[in-house]
């Protein structure tokens, strides 16, 4: 998944869950668009606060860290730079 985007990264995450954009944004509290406009690279893709709703609303964990070298072992990981 390195070399995916942050949002396609959680839209392919999305639909593994079988979960329509309306669906995640129910889960989040949210509305369908604004997830479409995430999910098409817009709004407010980096922040932290929105990074962990998602990460809620797919029973997923939300993990930052500042290694000095990404472990190999990392195969579920995106860097957002």
């Amino acid at each position: 998944m390195a070399n995916q985007s942050r949002w396609e990264a959680d839209k392919a995450k999305r639909t593994q869950a079988s979960l329509s954009q309306r669906e995640l944004a129910e889960r989040m509290g949210t509305t369908q668009s604004v997830i479409s406009r995430l999910e098409e690279g817009g709004g407010s893709s980096n922040r932290v606060d929105t990074l962990a709703r998602v990460a809620t609303a797919l029973g997923r964990h939300l993990v930052i860290s500042f290694p000095q070298n990404v472990p190999a072992k990392l195969t579920d990981a995106v860097v957002v730079a």
